[in-house]
């Protein structure tokens, strides 16, 4: 579904009760890994630099509109 250099939102814990796990973060694709997973930079200041590589399933990415 997605791209590598592909902006999605992504959200860590979709169905976390805490709104700030809900909270979606700006990420940007950079591998495709099949499977319906990904390895994603999440655009944060907040998140350690080493931490902000992340893979993931594709349930927790959403387009940006």
């Amino acid at each position: 579904m997605f791209r590598v250099d592909d902006w999605v939102l992504y959200i860590q814990f979709p169905d976390a009760t805490s709104e700030s796990l809900r909270q979606p973060k700006k990420a940007v694709i950079l591998e495709v890994l099949g499977n319906k997973q990904y390895f994603i930079w999440v655009d944060d200041p907040s998140i350690p630099v080493e931490t902000r590589r992340r893979k993931v399933n594709e349930e927790n990415l959403k387009i940006i509109d």
